[in-house]
């Protein structure tokens, strides 16, 4: 079938069951919605989904089963496509909703119960050389994604101050040897939320540091931490996959902090005009 067409059953206003485009039914195995209560996240976006078509696929990987939802813009599928790679980050899976709805494409959201982890691994800390994971979520991407867009990531993050081990503590008042901040203007710390809050920012990466690149962003006032990326600081994450074993830096990442819907959806805008992507 073609990325356009699409059968679906209606479960309240979610599209559900779409066949997968392409030959991905070789690389996952779907499980049937039966309705848009199966996920706490679909039912709580179901008005505003449009013509979004959610499927939850699962693949294995050794012993462990990894499981997802799949949406994507049935009207437009090819389009700006995004990782979510943590359960517990809501207002990331709603700023997916709205980019895909807008801007087509769409986006993969991991479940894992409501937890950041899954089963004790980071979901965004499994992306080793040529693993199955690695091999089948770039899969999924480069299914819907243009070769010319970016690899896109959306994560939520606590106060910049705390330190809850919940979703970790990313500051754009912090820094380190590998981890450039570059701020837009200044920087709000505490409950300020927006553009200025510390936990508001663009994640980029590379070998070296672009500062055209970070330019770009700062220009409409996106603060910017960029990541140099090594072979020796390699974490396994999405970004840096992309720049080690993929062998490019086509890679962003929109940080806001928990529940920041609405500073999301700007950063999201934003980052699209940058990209030359117009709304639908």
């Amino acid at each position: 079938m073609t990325l356009g067409s699409a059968l679906f059953l209606s479960t309240g206003c979610v599209k559900t069951n779409c066949p997968l485009p392409g030959n991905l039914d070789q690389h996952v195995d779907k499980v049937q919605l039966t309705s848009s209560g199966d996920s706490p996240d679909l039912k709580r976006n179901s008005w505003s989904m449009g013509s979004l078509c959610a499927d939850r696929i699962t693949f294995r990987e050794g012993n462990r089963t990894w499981t997802f939802l799949l949406v994507w813009n049935t009207s437009h599928p090819k389009g700006p496509f995004w990782y979510l790679p943590h359960d517990n980050e809501e207002s990331a899976f709603d700023a997916a909703v709205y980019a895909a709805t807008h801007y087509g494409g769409g986006f993969l959201a991991v479940e894992s119960n409501g937890q950041r982890h899954m089963s004790g691994k980071d979901p965004n800390r499994n992306f080793k050389k040529d693993s199955p994971y690695s091999k089948t979520i770039c899969k999924i991407i480069d299914t819907y994604k243009p070769v010319h867009l970016p690899y896109l990531a959306l994560h939520t993050n606590a106060e910049g101050h705390l330190k809850n081990g919940g979703s970790g503590t990313v500051s754009m008042k912090k820094h380190s040897k590998n981890v450039h901040a570059f701020p837009a203007g200044n920087i709000k710390t505490g409950q300020q939320k927006g553009l200025e809050d510390e936990d508001t920012m663009i994640f980029l990466a590379g070998k070296e540091v672009k500062r055209e690149k970070v330019k770009k962003f700062n220009a409409v006032g996106l603060n910017v931490k960029f990541e140099k990326v090594t072979k020796r600081s390699n974490d396994n994450s999405m970004s840096n996959c992309i720049v080690l074993h993929r062998g490019h830096d086509n890679y962003i990442n929109i940080e806001t902090e928990h529940g920041d819907l609405s500073t999301h959806k700007k950063m999201i805008d934003r980052v699209m005009r940058i990209l030359g992507q117009r709304g639908l």
